[in-house]
């Protein structure tokens, strides 16, 4: 298997196999099995494996990757034919995982983030995220696999607070809003994990995580942060669609990876974790103009176009500030900041 050694994505997954706090020791010799291995999260998550494979050498220390995908070609020019990961054909629209090998461990990352798609075919999205979170927990059931799922920070509803907001809490989420049908169907998938912790005994937990990018993301995603890099690599000027006083906070690809795998070994069964970086909050106004000036080659300004029909697409409420304590006290902190996030990914398309 040939790597582009000068690849972001390459690059960014062998940074995090080389991170020494992190619990490698207890994935080597094992089997992890990944969702949507050629989504940004599962194909960041399956290539540090590899890396962390060809770091640690031994063959005793080597943990198999079980990538799940529905495209398999694709997956095979993501991560080729390394004698340690197994392509396998899963779609979660029809899940099925007759004849898999058993895993040691779950990830299960797949799932329609395309916010457009939330309005546009809602059913789609509710029925797919619902199904493939429990066909991933029967899957760890039967094989007695500790199973992490993924989660978002829009669980939250909307909340509105300067206090960071625990796993505990929630705010208000109208289920009749159908640019909803995203964070409900995953409320499912949490209550779904919790009930297959409580009711079967499975050691599956749930991630939330904040809006992640890095190397990995497709040039043309329709989010606002890859519009906002685009813009500027296109040398136009970064529109928004709102008055950009919505304040997040965010993730790199790379940090999500530690992040995920830390909670996966050591998180506790039956609840929930945040994970995010805290030092990236800021407006959506304050990204923009900070993007523009740092990868805008003074071709890149700022407009404020407000257009009530595109801002459906959003999430509501103006604050979204998580807490990242537990998370934290599992030895996890996160080390990529906002811009370098930006840098990883824009370099990333210049590879492709």
């Amino acid at each position: 298997m040939q790597f582009e050694t000068n690849s972001p994505l390459w690059l960014g997954a062998s940074w995090v196999a080389s991170q020494k706090d992190m619990p490698w020791e207890e994935l080597e010799g094992k089997t992890v099995a990944i969702t949507g291995a050629t989504g940004l999260i599962g194909k960041t998550l399956a290539l540090s494996i590899v890396a962390r494979n060809k770091l640690a050498g031994e063959k005793s220390k080597q943990t198999r990757v079980l990538a799940l995908v529905r495209n398999v070609a694709k997956a095979q020019s993501i991560l080729g034919d390394d004698d340690y990961i197994d392509i396998l054909h899963w779609d979660a629209s029809r899940p099925s995982t007759e004849g898999f090998p058993k895993a040691d461990y779950v990830i299960h990352c797949a799932n329609m983030t395309d916010s457009a798609s939330f309005i546009e075919r809602p059913v789609e999205v509710i029925e797919t995220t619902t199904a493939g979170a429990r066909s991933m927990l029967e899957y760890g059931r039967r094989s007695n696999a500790r199973v992490l799922v993924l989660s978002t920070m829009e669980v939250y509803g909307q909340y509105d607070s300067e206090d960071p907001i625990s796993e505990d809490q929630g705010g208000f989420l109208d289920a009749m809003n159908v640019r909803n049908s995203y964070p409900e169907a995953k409320r499912l998938d949490e209550a779904l994990t919790a009930a297959y912790a409580s009711e079967f005994g499975v050691s599956a937990t749930v991630a939330r995580l904040a809006q992640t990018f890095g190397p990995g993301v497709p040039y043309d995603d329709r989010r606002v942060f890859a519009d906002f890099a685009r813009s500027c690599v296109e040398g136009r000027n970064i529109v928004l669609l709102t008055t950009g006083q919505k304040r997040n906070m965010y993730l790199s690809t790379r940090d999500a990876a530690t992040g995920l795998l830390t909670v996966l070994v050591k998180g506790e069964a039956g609840r929930a974790y945040n994970v995010a970086n805290d030092d990236t909050i800021c407006t959506i106004r304050e990204m923009a103009e900070e993007v523009a000036a740092r990868f805008g080659n003074d071709c890149t300004q700022v407009e404020v176009k407000v257009d009530a029909e595109a801002a459906k697409r959003f999430r509501k409420g103006d604050l979204l500030r998580l807490d990242t304590s537990a998370v934290r006290e599992l030895g996890w902190a996160p080390k990529v900041g906002l811009m370098e996030m930006y840098n990883d990914m824009i370099e990333q398309w210049k590879v492709d």
